[in-house]
């Protein structure tokens, strides 16, 4: 069992760990990160590039958007894949589970 962090009045905080990060290289053409751990139930993702992203499939232009240098956190379930794709530029996905 676990408990909350608190903070200095005692009132309990959320808080949440990063376990790992995966890299994914994203482009014109769509690509997936590594399939998401059984601890994790949240993933943020930050992008050097602006991208759209699907948890439910492959990405299209038509996908849920995040700018670059923007933090992202998710809910995910063990198995989920994050799919990118972007407009016409290249940059780096960071997919970090979060336990």
């Amino acid at each position: 069992m676990s408990t909350l962090a608190k903070d200095r009045n005692a009132a309990p905080i959320q808080v949440l760990r990063p376990v790992s990060t995966d890299t994914v290289n994203v482009s014109g053409s769509a690509t997936s990160s590594s399939a998401i751990s059984a601890n994790a139930r949240v993933a943020r993702i930050i992008t050097t590039a602006p991208v759209f992203y699907s948890v439910t499939g492959t990405a299209t232009t038509s996908s849920a958007y995040l700018p670059s240098e923007t933090i992202e956190y998710i809910h995910v379930y063990e198995g989920d894949v994050i799919s990118f794709i972007t407009s016409g530029s290249t940059g780096v996905a960071y997919v970090t589970e979060m336990v």
